[in-house]
């Protein structure tokens, strides 16, 4: 089993052995994460998630990103997770099949804001710990999706166990012990329910960091865990100890990819499809008589045709693709309640038909193919199939990208003075002294 290995990892990955590379995929991460977080504002779940601050504790020091508000570490542990996940922009990895950022980053910046003495390159490192134990693990864990389907809050939890017990600098016996109560105490995080509903519980996000965080402050104290973990290797369809066997010399988090839209990755193919047709033929909508989507069979399951809430609309290929073709782009905005109810984009989606092929399906989860066919009234036939879209590791969003990405999610919270502020102090982390001097400025 691969917990010596892991341990050791933790415990002696220092920001002097990071690559360039590895560092700034770290800086696009929290830039990522925190453009998510504040465009989540736009979901009713945020309102709600604030309110969780009166159960988890009001009092507190800990920064509430997008608030004025500061509570404790499990508060905003729990708000910041669940508001950069409800949007469903945050970042993700294919092989875990599902997202790391919003899981790793909330508790590992709120135990970084408690320690007087975390500086910029302490809390760079924790995110690499973070996502380098908790993408394996999400590869091990998912490597039998059809059968057991774990979302991020089942997997993720193991990179925000390390990112913290990086940051608290533990002892190899309570790290042990943070990851394995943390993998006793975390959720089951069944992805397909909140998918079929298009729910508020997501992938089990809020919760997952919440108990991960819980694992580790208990570890601190003495509490005590079993003595291993992914235990279960008959669940697995992959070898735990080839997965872990480049754990530090190859770094996952450059395989991480970043959305540029608010929907379920698996949407991302159909609607780049349509906007491609939409830029290369520019049909006419009227003249619509049919759409067909071919893709894998998960992504068959995201067939809401007219959904009732943000969380459905994200998980709603037929709204998001119709969003494409009437708008030229698919922005939180639509997304949002308000724009659930457009008539121009449901009179698309219900025209749509998606279908799963086997020649996309065995490109799953590797790649997240689709095939759209739009079939007009005079039977002419446009067709465009994408495999890869702008985001995936294979075709990154640039710095200047999710800089853009940023102003567009964040600039209805915060003046473009702090906007820019909190750009250049995160593209320079490495020489922040005290991370309040960064926290300060999300709020």
């Amino acid at each position: 089993m691969p917990l010596p290995k892991v341990l050791s990892f933790i415990k002696n990955e220092n920001y002097d052995h990071l690559s360039s590379e590895v560092v700034t995929m770290a800086k696009k991460s929290l830039l990522d994460f925190i453009a998510s977080t504040y465009t989540g504002y736009q979901c009713k779940t945020s309102s709600i998630a604030l309110k969780s601050a009166n159960w988890f504790g009001e009092k507190g020091y800990c920064t509430v990103i997008g608030s004025e508000k500061q509570v404790s570490p499990f508060a905003a542990t729990f708000i910041n997770a669940t508001l950069s996940s409800c949007m469903d922009i945050d970042d993700g990895h294919r092989d875990a099949v599902g997202h790391p950022g919003c899981m790793i980053i909330p508790p590992v910046l709120t135990s970084g804001e408690l320690d007087e003495n975390c500086t910029g390159k302490e809390l760079i490192t924790a995110i690499v710990v973070g996502y380098e134990v908790g993408i394996r693990c999400g590869i091990v864990m998912n490597s039998n999706h059809k059968q057991l389907f774990y979302g991020s809050g089942g997997w993720a939890l193991f990179g925000s166990a390390s990112g913290v017990a990086k940051i608290k600098r533990l002892t190899e016996e309570s790290l042990k012990n943070s990851l394995t109560i943390a993998e006793v105490y975390g959720p089951t995080a069944q992805c397909g329910k909140s998918i079929a509903a298009g729910s508020m519980t997501k992938e089990s996000v809020g919760w997952g960091a919440t108990t991960a965080l819980m694992g580790v402050l208990l570890a601190e104290h003495g509490f005590t865990g079993p003595n291993n973990i992914l235990m279960d290797k008959h669940l697995y369809n992959s070898d735990i100890e080839t997965v872990f066997e480049t754990l530090g010399e190859k770094y996952e988090i450059k395989n991480i990819y970043f959305k540029q839209y608010p929907a379920c990755k698996w949407a991302h193919s159909p609607i780049t499809a349509a906007l491609n047709i939409m830029k290369e033929f520019n049909p006419n909508l009227e003249e619509i008589d049919e759409i067909i989507i071919e893709t894998f069979s998960k992504a068959v399951t995201l067939n809401h045709i007219k959904p009732q809430t943000t969380e459905a609309a994200q998980y709603s290929i037929p709204f998001t693709v119709a969003t494409a073709l009437c708008y030229g782009a698919v922005e939180p905005f639509h997304v949002s309640e308000e724009h659930l109810k457009n008539h121009k984009i449901y009179s698309i989606a219900k025209k749509i038909r998606m279908i799963q092929v086997d020649d996309l399906e065995k490109d799953f989860p590797r790649k997240r193919p689709a095939r759209l066919k739009i079939k007009m009234k005079d039977k002419e036939v446009f067709t465009n199939e994408v495999k890869l879209v702008k985001g995936d590791s294979e075709n990154p969003l640039l710095w200047e990208d999710l800089v853009d990405k940023f102003h567009r999610c964040s600039k209805d919270f915060i003046d473009s003075e702090r906007r820019e502020e909190i750009i250049e102090r995160i593209k320079n982390l490495e020489n922040i002294t005290n991370l309040k001097e960064f926290t300060s400025l999300l709020r």
